[in-house]
């Protein structure tokens, strides 16, 4: 997958921000650059093209799921909590956690 590393990538670690670093670590060596990663906030979710990076699954982490954000979410498609319900995303990159 060829990556935009000019694209924001919001990071989901589901309370475990322990493995903030980690995560970031691991995303700027597949490619992402580390000034675009910020923390996903239930407010405001990012726009189409920009990138989310989750850890997955929720409780049990065993990989990072990065998703392209593709759009706005059709009526029934919602996946997110907040404001991350409102857009559609499509899986581009599956890292194992290390």
């Amino acid at each position: 997958m060829q990556i935009d590393s000019m694209k924001k990538i919001y990071i989901i670690v589901h309370g475990k921000r322990d493995l903030l670093e980690s995560v970031k670590n691991q995303l700027a060596a597949a490619g992402f650059a580390k000034e675009n990663m910020e923390m996903a906030s239930l407010e405001k979710a990012g726009n189409p093209g920009e990138y989310v990076a989750m850890l997955w699954p929720p409780m049990a982490a065993t990989d990072i799921a990065v998703s392209q954000i593709i759009g706005p979410a059709k009526e029934g498609q919602s996946r997110g909590m907040g404001a991350w319900g409102s857009v559609a995303m499509k899986e581009v990159l599956k890292l194992p956690m290390k």
